[in-house]
């Protein structure tokens, strides 16, 4: 985040049960968010209130509120909201961050871990995310590993500080203060100023380098619908930066990357993606996958071939074609891979139909069940793959796909080259004489296309 304004992180908190929104919920809502905008923090809270008083469920709304308790230094209560949306929004990177945060700030340094560090695996740039992982790992006294995120976070002053205690042997554990637990009533603008004076009083102990302030999304008016991200407290005009020389950090130690790269994955979850996009394999039963792109494995690989399958009997041709196979691997197995080209993108399988070019998969695992077929495209059809089962598909594309909705009675067209798949019930067809010319491949029903 730079100036208070991270613009790459669009969130949908919007529950699906949630009535449409009335003119006296969107009025206070938009009298809440202008007090805050205007740091007038106590209007806020009582403007969020009388909005969620009209619509209890809003999420925008608490998310709000959490945030106008965490400037006022009722942490609990905080806590308490952004728990509540998290049952509802589990992988929404912002919420994590701002629960760890305000766990970091009430003494919880444990749990602010196990959110940052979830934070981190939905969003790995999130600068601040590794910021206040740092702090966690320092008061936790790990002081290798709050050198590595803060040097992740771009806190270059808190590495080096990192860098000298762990030198001098010494690990000083910051105090956090504790929070108010209730907000009384009628509280005056001195008391809040007193109250926000506490709250970073925390943020003083631990470092004076890194920021502690949640991140929230402001409506931008009352009618709009629309939501921007702003980090509360932030100027709303950015002022200028000042930039000053420093000296560039030593190299980490052995221990703290063996640490902080070494990776485990869990009993059941046979693939998935690493920090820098690499594909990580860990399955005591057995993977499906192509051999290319491998770059380590555990013990000895143990492999079969497997046939392409056309309603449910085995063909005599080889799954994902001749010269890079799909391979049936042996477990125990642990690996890893790295495309050799673009990028590996991820698919949970979830009881849908899922059809994707076959030259485009590297690996499922054994939950997933597959059906050969052929898309039509003249003299060249292109080899398909249906997925279907519970579990994990890998594919191995030139970016992250992007999806295109196709609706009942529409046809839209694509170019069989950025085709990826689609999900749904969809129908495709050659088209004779397509225009433009490039997309000569039509789809209609009803579903999503990915493409490239």
């Amino acid at each position: 985040m730079r100036d208070g304004v991270r613009s790459g992180r669009r969130r949908l908190l919007q529950r699906s049960d949630e009535p449409p929104a009335n003119e006296d919920f969107l009025f206070h809502l938009s009298r809440g968010s202008e007090m805050l905008m205007h740091n007038r923090v106590v209007e806020a809270k009582e403007e969020l209130e009388r909005a969620l008083g009209f619509q209890p469920r809003d999420a925008q709304s608490q998310d709000l509120l959490a945030g106008v308790y965490f400037r006022l230094g009722v942490y609990p209560t905080a806590i308490r909201l952004w728990r509540s949306l998290l049952e509802d929004f589990p992988d929404d990177s912002i919420l994590h961050v701002n629960l760890g945060l305000a766990l970091l700030k009430t003494g919880q340094p444990s749990e602010a871990r196990d959110h940052l560090v979830r934070a981190l695996e939905l969003d790995p740039d999130h600068e601040r995310a590794w910021g206040y992982l740092g702090l966690v790992q320092w008061r936790l006294g790990k002081l290798d590993l709050a050198r590595e995120s803060f040097l992740r976070g771009g806190q270059l002053t808190m590495a080096r500080r990192m860098e000298e205690q762990s030198s001098a042997g010494t690990t000083p554990a910051p105090r956090v203060h504790a929070p108010p637990e209730e907000l009384p009533a009628g509280i005056e603008a001195a008391q809040v100023s007193a109250m926000r004076d506490a709250a970073s009083a925390a943020a003083d102990e631990l470092s004076g380098e890194v920021s502690l302030s949640v991140e929230q999304e402001l409506p931008k008016g009352r009618s709009s619908g629309h939501w921007t991200l702003v980090e509360t407290g932030a100027d709303p005009v950015p002022g200028a930066r000042v930039t000053r020389a420093s000296q560039a950090p030593p190299p980490p130690s052995v221990g703290s990357v063996a640490e902080r790269w070494a990776v485990e994955l869990p009993a059941d979850t046979p693939l998935a993606l690493g920090a820098e996009g690499e594909l990580l394999v860990s399955s005591h039963g057995g993977v499906h996958g192509r051999l290319k792109g491998l770059r380590a494995v555990r013990g000895r690989l143990d492999t079969e071939p497997v046939q392409r399958r056309y309603r449910g009997r085995a063909s005599e041709e080889a799954l994902g074609g001749d010269e890079d196979p799909i391979l049936r691997w042996q477990g125990p197995v642990a690996a890893v891979l790295r495309p050799h080209q673009g990028r590996f993108v991820a698919v949970g399988v979830d009881d849908s139909l899922l059809y994707v070019r076959e030259e485009q998969v590297q690996a499922f695992d054994d939950r997933v069940g597959f059906e050969s077929g052929r898309l039509p495209l003249g003299g060249k059809p292109a080899m398909l793959l249906s997925f279907h089962g519970r579990g994990v598909v890998v594919l191995r594309l030139p970016c992250a796909p992007t999806g295109l909705e196709v609706r009942a009675g529409e046809e839209v067209r694509v170019d069989p080259e950025a085709l990826v798949g689609w999900t749904g019930r969809l129908f495709p067809s050659e088209v004779r004489e397509p225009s433009p010319t490039t997309t000569s491949l039509a789809f209609k029903g009803q579903g999503i296309l990915l493409v490239t």
